[in-house]
């Protein structure tokens, strides 16, 4: 057990960190794979981009960085990212690089003792990364954390309207985050039971995304740790969404924080047949177990998962879900299905990408853009749209 945890944690850490200021690099839209399904949510324009890479210092850490700017010249929304334990700023590139082409520049940031560095760390060199994890989601590194994103607004405002950063709106944000990034997120939107200073989020940041929302059973009870976020949020997880590090090891109590926050523009995305490594954003499947079989099938590329067009234009239906099998059976929410089975095609991953990014996406333009049919397709036509292979439960 303990070698296929270590074979997991090596693949994240084996991304190459990115250096300090290197010049932009092309990352234009490709033609979007097909997909079995009708076309779901599409966002006005599809943007080509570039992808920079910086090092920054933020509350005296060094602190990777990478940008993913749209190419326009009117002021866009930010969308800011932190990335899962062990990851680097490039992480999440499947969610990043949708994200930038509907429109959004995208920073993602990750202190580097939270990334490359933890594979060098005593408990990594000795296998245990239960108490690596422990340690990183503990009360102390979570301070930290909130430093570093305290400093990144003050570093942002610092930056606006030059360089890299010189067509972004800075009174439209959304704070988005994977894993270790959405206990980050989660504490900043209003989480409490750390015992930590609260966090000032800025007026500007209008809503969250986590993936893979992190809670435990430390502290107060859930419906006090998570009754204080108000503001627009939305989850995403899965009935497989356990990490490789055995931290959360039942996927339900990712539900807690949606199951526990005060009504309001809460939403919660709940995949079938996701595992942790495709809520993270990976592009392509990885050999976690048996069950992740080879890819035989088309890959899709950087964004290409996506189910939008080159163009404009947008479909605020979709009847029918995926083309596949059924999925029976409940659990212990009651109406929501379950399934053992995982994506074993780079085909089948590409689609269960494109779930997360055009949900996401259509959640972005609706809180970001106030854009009314992004709010009539969420509210109205997602959930027929997602079929079996997702549920989407508003509240």
């Amino acid at each position: 057990m303990r070698s296929r945890v270590l074979f997991l944690i090596s693949i994240v850490f084996a991304i190459p960190v990115s250096g300090c200021q290197h010049a932009p690099r092309s990352n234009a839209a490709e033609p979007v794979a097909k997909q079995s399904r009708q076309t779901g949510y599409l966002a006005e324009q599809r943007y080509a981009t570039t992808v920079i890479h910086e090092t920054w210092t933020l509350a005296g850490e060094p602190v990777d960085v990478t940008l993913v700017r749209p190419s326009a010249n009117e002021p866009l929304p930010l969308v800011i990212y932190l990335p899962g334990l062990g990851e680097p700023s490039t992480a999440g590139a499947a969610w990043r690089n949708a994200w930038a082409q509907a429109g959004y520049p995208v920073v993602s940031l990750q202190p580097f003792a939270d990334g490359a560095a933890v594979s060098t760390s005593a408990q990594a060199r000795r296998g245990d990364f239960v108490e690596l994890a422990r340690e990183k989601f503990s009360r102390a590194a979570l301070t930290k954390r909130l430093a570093v994103l305290h400093s990144l607004f003050d570093e942002l405002i610092r930056r606006q309207g030059s360089g890299a950063l010189g067509a972004v709106d800075m009174s439209r944000i959304a704070l988005t985050g994977f894993d270790l990034g959405a206990q980050t997120v989660m504490a900043a939107a209003g989480e409490t039971g750390y015992g930590i200073e609260p966090f000032a989020l800025p007026a500007a940041v209008t809503c969250v995304i986590v993936l893979s929302p992190y809670a435990d059973f430390a502290g107060p009870a859930f419906d006090q740790r998570f009754a204080t976020i108000h503001g627009p949020v939305l989850s995403v997880t899965s009935l497989n969404d356990t990490d490789p590090y055995g931290v959360v090891n039942a996927a339900a109590v990712r539900r807690a924080p949606f199951e526990h926050m005060p009504p309001g523009q809460k939403y919660l995305l709940n995949l079938f047949n996701a595992p942790h490594t495709l809520i993270a954003g990976t592009e392509t499947p990885i050999a976690e177990n048996a069950t992740l079989a080879r890819d035989d099938g088309p890959r899709a590329s950087s964004g290409s998962g996506t189910n939008q067009g080159s163009g404009t234009g947008r479909h605020r239906g979709g009847g029918g879900g995926a083309q596949g099998a059924r999925r029976g059976g409940s659990n212990e929410s009651g109406d929501m299905k379950s399934s053992s089975s995982r994506p074993a095609t780079g085909a089948a991953w590409a689609a269960e990408l494109a779930l997360v990014q055009t949900v996401t996406i259509a959640y972005l333009d609706t809180n970001l853009k106030n854009d009314g049919a992004a709010k009539e397709w969420l509210t109205r036509d997602a959930r027929r749209w997602l079929g079996d292979e997702a549920d989407l439960v508003v509240k």
